[in-house]
């Protein structure tokens, strides 16, 4: 009754004698499911790999029918508990045997997106245009990836999404789904340019969404509104980005509010120069010159390196002496350079050698495989089309980490409330460095817990009621700090980034974490951190989210509780629901 199928580390039961193949797309029973950052585990009852809108309908009227919850997942990059819980329907947009293989080749199958040879949920199609010749509205299937969406985007070479994340090894409904972003002061996350959701609601029925109140809902609903099949997404018209990557001193690249901020073990020739304030008033107002100004801004630090990496550019309408960025070498470059990242960090001997000396040799590595590389200039030109620039590096998820990422708000300034101070910004980054090197202050071994980077990008604020960057209307800071798995192993990670949380929690506004990263296990402000986002963060919210939902109920003909009893988990019933 049953073919057992091996696949990758798991064993793959697929079933066939309860559920007939005529009517339900592929599926398997009792697969033990486990996320990237291999933070949940569980076990559904069912896993259904649908691949059309009546496979999505007919899975959920499975559900009904049987009294089952359902919750979805894309592909990867994932570390809270917003999945399917044991013995409940789950869905996975990807098959099963790419989201389980490490190194996964996705970026390096040459060939464009063909959307005539694909099935419903990867269908992409424009539609008409909002401001003629500037914006397009686009339908792209849930399970499409961002690798598929960039080549689709590069190939037409006219319409592309205003901002994305880095990564291509993810859906375009997993990105979606927990209010993900991209960067630049002017860009806001990308649930903000939804403007229709087609979704299968509790009673297994297509429905739409696109009343402009409704979106702000449905458009970053976690998969509580139901399955989405399809986002109708506006674009903007295509354009060139002129990226001009640099390393730059730590101490200059991101400048100190005060020189002394800048840990002895880091401090440069020009620390002690007769010309060091006027260096750190340079670097100070070029930073801000970026962060104000720039289409796209962010920042890497790779742990106990005496550079910062500097990745911010501006975008241009002009071709001239564009170039395909990276390169198909570089891509392959880039993929090898994540497996093997991949590889090292699983090896026993690897995480038997002490935390000090992985981040050394990992942060290294790291920092020397982001341009300007061996022979290339100080600062090198690539003008690339759009989407290539906001996807320039490949096979990133190759390499598992575990990732802290907060929200924190620009206050106005004194001077003019009309603007972002950026100090705030300046002052997260350094507290981290500082907080590495806290021991060393003391004579010991710097911190090891932060074996791999601290990341931070500048972007706008959020239209979405359940975005972390709401009501930011001058600006967020999304600040991350990223360490390998044997960090937690040696049980160095949570102390470590529980003050990190700290830090950044005291700066006052109303700094959120991004729903998608680690949050749960950590407290804010000493307070539970399922208590602080439903009575504090979201004290506002979460009731009208709640509401908006229930008026969409009303038109669709369902239920607050025929919603929670059909989408919802452990975590959305104490955050939602309750």
């Amino acid at each position: 009754m049953r073919a057992i199928r091996k696949l990758s580390r798991y064993v793959i039961p697929l079933f066939h004698a309860q559920i007939p193949n005529s009517r339900y797309p592929k599926c398997y029973s009792d697969v033990p499911f486990e996320n990237w950052g291999m933070t949940v585990k569980n076990s559904p009852k069912f896993t259904f790999l649908p691949t059309t809108v009546r496979g999505v309908q007919n899975v959920v009227q499975f559900a009904i029918k049987n009294n089952y919850r359902v919750r979805c997942a894309g592909y990867r990059h994932s570390w809270s508990s917003i999945f399917s819980q044991d013995n409940e329907i789950f869905i996975s947009f990807v098959n099963l045997h790419t989201v389980t293989t490490l190194p996964d080749p996705m970026s390096l199958i040459p060939g464009e997106y063909d959307p005539s040879k694909v099935p419903d949920l990867k269908t992409i199609e424009l539609k008409e245009e909002t401001v003629p010749g500037k914006k397009r509205l686009c339908r792209v299937g849930a399970a499409v990836t961002n690798e598929e969406f960039r080549r689709w985007s590069v190939a037409g070479k006219a319409w592309a999404f205003p901002a994305d994340v880095i990564l291509v090894e993810v859906t375009i409904g997993g990105v979606n789904g927990p209010i993900c972003h991209g960067a630049g002061i002017s860009h806001k996350t990308l649930s903000d340019y939804v403007h229709r959701i087609e979704y299968i609601d509790c009673n297994g029925k297509l429905q739409v969404v696109d009343d402009p109140h409704q979106i702000k809902a449905a458009a970053g609903a976690f998969g509580l509104l139901g399955v989405v099949t399809h986002i109708t997404f506006e674009l903007d018209a295509m354009t060139y980005a002129v990226m001009q990557p640099l390393k730059e001193d730590v101490g200059l690249g991101v400048p100190p509010l005060t020189k002394s901020d800048i840990p002895v073990a880091l401090r440069s020739d020009w620390y002690n120069a007769p010309d060091a304030a006027e260096r750190i008033a340079a670097a100070t107002a070029e930073f801000e010159k970026r962060a104000a100004n720039d289409y796209y801004s962010e920042w890497f630090w790779f742990t106990y390196q005496r550079k910062v990496w500097t990745n911010t550019f501006n975008t241009t309408n002009d071709p001239t002496g564009a170039i395909n960025y990276p390169d198909d070498g570089n891509v392959f470059l880039q993929w090898v350079q994540g497996w093997l990242g991949g590889v090292i960090t699983t090896v026993p001997f690897f995480n038997a050698i002490p935390g000090y000396w992985q981040a050394q040799l990992i942060a290294s590595l790291g920092m020397a495989a982001l341009p300007p590389t061996i022979g290339e200039s100080k600062t090198p030109t690539y003008k690339t089309l759009l989407p290539d620039a906001l996807h320039f590096r490949r096979g990133v998820q190759n390499m598992r980490v575990r990732d802290l990422e907060l929200q924190v708000p620009l206050s106005p300034r004194k001077d003019d409330p009309s603007k972002p101070d950026f100090s705030i910004i300046q002052r997260a980054w350094w507290d981290v460095i500082k907080l590495v090197y806290k021991d060393a202050e003391a004579g010991n071994d710097p911190s090891s817990a932060m074996r791999l980077a601290l990341e931070m990008r500048i972007m706008g604020g959020s239209d979405i009621l359940m975005a972390p960057q709401k009501g930011n209307d001058l600006g967020t800071l999304s600040i991350e700090v990223l360490t390998l798995p044997d960090a937690v192993t040696d049980d160095e990670w949570h102390a470590f980034a529980q003050k990190v949380v700290d830090l950044w929690m005291s700066y006052g506004g109303n700094v959120r974490p991004h729903w998608a990263k680690e949050w749960e296990q950590f407290s804010f402000k000493g307070v539970n951190a399922r208590k602080y986002m439903k009575e504090v963060a979201y004290k506002e919210h979460i009731p009208e989210f709640r509401e908006t939902l229930q008026d969409i109920g009303r038109q669709h003909g369902w239920t607050l509780e025929q919603l929670k009893n059909r989408y919802s988990n452990e975590l959305w019933d104490k955050m939602v629901f309750e």
